[in-house]
């Protein structure tokens, strides 16, 4: 017995519970899944149109959704089971991806068809991202939620490690179109670890929200509005992350292709070892910020997380090869942790159980939304501008975003 007690100490001191265990599984998995997709994705776009623009509208596609629907999955997340969700995401993301190798080998595939079957796929996104990050918030008490938002949140780090390389394997042995097949698989896997969370909360919270129908969600959208403009700290922390993802994301989505293409003169095995490399940066970052966390508030983690995101760019400028940029991804990714684990345990910490759904999906909608607009910006400009200046210009402007929240929230002491 006394074995067996200390055993799981050991293990909730690692992994929190077993549900955030199954979690973390199912995400590393459909994440790495993620990684092949967007390395294919990305890599058979160029192909067969050889446009930046137009790789830039079709990874736009990926994220536009969060954009359309992303309030409306809010609302329903915060009524419905949100493993079941999480199941049902899995299972139709599985299905759509396969209909990609399908057209492939019946010779009937083109860009307008992966552009909208990348935007279906990632319409079952905006369900299951903020199911995720509420789920987390009811799983875990308050004292655990840093430990398992680093783990949850990121747990893409891993993805970037094993994406690549499973990749790079699968290009070697059954070709660049299989790819997503490989990612359908890591779906299903996916589904198998969310499965066996124990979760036995009840589909509607009470009586009013279990009356389903449009009225009410509208409604529900609406009161989301209402407490998030009621939490200086909520708005502040939507308006910057709207900023910056704006000024950021479309380079770092979008640029590293195109930098590898352009100003590297290599292919898709050196845009793979630079998702490693991102890998690498934010598993270090994530030991560092586990290692000395506790030693400063939320406020001061993610803001600072903002500006070196930032800054950490500016030396693409002049990097001319492999290891340059490989160097440079690694410190730029280690700045990544401080905001994407600081972020959710802020919303889970002022934000009452059954609203998170639809604060987190508003956040989703500043992260996702203004990525798929800057990456369709920076496609477009790129085809202008070379990609190395660009790098140059968006590390002044999202590292500028940290420094305007420090103004913002100066006087905010609850986080």
């Amino acid at each position: 017995m006394p074995t067996a007690t200390k055993s799981n100490s050991y293990f909730n001191k690692i992994f929190v519970n077993k549900n955030i265990f199954f979690l973390w599984l199912g995400q590393i998995i459909s994440q790495s899944g993620d990684s092949i997709f967007e390395i294919a994705l990305l890599w058979l776009v160029l192909d067969l149109t050889g446009s930046n623009s137009l790789t830039g509208l079709v990874a736009m596609s990926a994220y536009l959704p969060t954009l359309v629907f992303g309030l409306f999955a809010g609302a329903l997340v915060d009524r419905f089971n949100k493993k079941k969700i999480m199941l049902f995401t899995d299972v139709a993301r599985a299905a759509l991806v396969m209909v990609i190798p399908f057209l492939y080998y019946l010779d009937q595939i083109n860009v307008v068809l992966l552009g909208v079957l990348t935007f279906f796929i990632a319409s079952f996104n905006t369900l299951f991202n903020p199911s995720r990050d509420a789920l987390v918030g009811e799983l875990v008490k308050k004292e655990g939620r840093l430990l398992a938002n680093t783990l949850i949140y990121t747990s893409w780090q891993y993805a970037m490690f094993l994406g690549p390389a499973i990749a790079g394997i699968l290009l070697a042995l059954v070709g660049e179109i299989n790819l997503f097949t490989a990612n359908a698989l890591t779906f299903l896997l996916s589904f198998v670890f969310i499965y066996k969370i124990v979760y036995k909360k009840q589909d509607a919270i009470d009586e009013v929200k279990s009356k389903f129908s449009a009225r009410n969600v509208l409604l529900d959208i609406k009161q989301g509005f209402e407490y998030m403009k009621s939490e200086r700290i909520l708005w502040v922390l939507l308006f910057i992350t709207f900023i910056d993802n704006l000024f950021l994301m479309g380079p770092a989505v979008i640029g590293a292709p195109i930098f590898i293409r352009e100003i590297l003169n290599e292919g898709i095995e050196s845009f793979a070892y630079i998702q490693v490399a991102y890998g690498v940066g934010m598993l270090l970052g994530t030991i560092l910020l586990n290692k000395f966390g506790k030693r400063f508030s939320n406020k001061s983690i993610i803001l600072w997380g903002i500006v070196l995101d930032g800054l950490t760019f500016f030396p693409l400028f002049w990097v001319t090869s492999f290891s340059g940029m490989f160097l440079t991804i690694i410190v730029h990714a280690m700045a990544i942790p401080m905001i994407i684990v600081i972020r959710p345990n802020i919303i889970q910490d002022v934000v009452p159980e059954h609203m998170q759904g639809r604060i987190f999906s508003m956040i989703n909608i500043a992260v996702w939304g203004c990525t798929a607009l800057s990456i369709g910006l920076t496609g477009v400009i790129a085809d202008i501008i070379p990609i190395n200046v660009i790098y140059a210009c968006i590390a002044v402007l999202a590292a500028s975003t940290g420094v305007l929240g420090w103004f913002l929230l100066k006087d905010e002491n609850k986080i």
